[in-house]
């Protein structure tokens, strides 16, 4: 069997990426916490003290073409918590495509490809219903295949979370972020969500992200409660107009570490 140029790089890529992805999937398995992320924003949930929670999500843009993303969350207590997201790691394996895992790692009309972050969120509760936290989303490329040098990113954010009673809430705030995190576009901008049941198990979900990067994009779709520690998302990815984005089919995973009671009505 011969190897090309392009298949031995996305092996060596695969090899330098799986140490990330273990760390992930291992911290991740039976102590997660509470849903984190909507599926593009921070859901404005804090992860308790001591607890873990992890989320895997998959974008399908064809049958050929799909995106990961992985997010692992540590809770410290006093309304603070920390984690780590290896995300942007885009797969082509259509026949034509020469590189199986693409890396980018100056192309300014896209993010930096794969990336690796470290966060950081505080919360502030004024009332049971209402709170408001401040994160922060710092990266860098942990892979290069070329000469160019890593570069530091961030995707800053403020949500305010207004949750009337548990799985219906409202999430909007201010974003500040770079190229790297985002690509070419606005600098600046809002993001939005809601939650909202439907039944005993299933939850209506979606979220905005303004702009005209590669992030903008609306996702609408719903949350189904496999059962007390199993959530499955499902949801559609809508390019926000004027953008050059892929419409898709995004698939979520969440763990839970503890029994969620949640019925509707109750």
């Amino acid at each position: 069997m011969q190897f090309t140029k392009t298949s031995l790089r996305s092996i060596l890529l695969l090899k330098r990426l799986l140490p990330l992805l273990a760390v992930c999937w291992l911290l991740g398995s039976p102590a997660a916490q509470a849903q984190q992320n909507l599926f593009n924003i921070p859901a404005g949930d804090l992860t308790p003290a001591r607890k873990f929670f992890f989320q895997q999500q998959t974008n399908f843009y064809s049958t050929t073409s799909f995106e990961a993303k992985n997010h692992l969350v540590y809770g410290l207590g006093r309304g603070w918590e920390v984690g780590l997201n290896v995300v942007n790691i885009k797969f082509n394996l259509a026949a034509n495509a020469g590189q199986a895992i693409y890396v980018n790692e100056g192309d300014r009309s896209q993010p930096l490809q794969p990336l690796a972050q470290l966060t950081a969120q505080k919360f502030f509760f004024f009332s049971p219903r209402f709170k408001t936290s401040v994160g922060t989303q710092l990266g860098t490329n942990p892979v290069r295949l070329g000469r160019q040098d890593r570069r530091l990113t961030h995707f800053t954010y403020n949500t305010w979370v207004w949750e009337p009673r548990p799985h219906v809430k409202l999430v909007a705030g201010p974003y500040l972020t770079d190229w790297a995190s985002v690509g070419a576009g606005n600098r600046a901008g809002f993001v939005a969500g809601f939650e909202y049941p439907l039944s005993r198990r299933f939850i209506a979900m979606g979220d905005f992200v303004s702009g005209s990067h590669a992030a903008a994009v609306s996702v609408l779709g719903f949350n189904y409660l496999a059962s007390k520690r199993v959530q499955l998302c499902l949801g559609a990815l809508l390019p926000n107009p004027g953008t050059r984005n892929s419409p898709g089919v995004v698939f979520e995973l969440n763990l839970l570490g503890y029994d969620d009671g949640f019925e509707a009505g109750h």
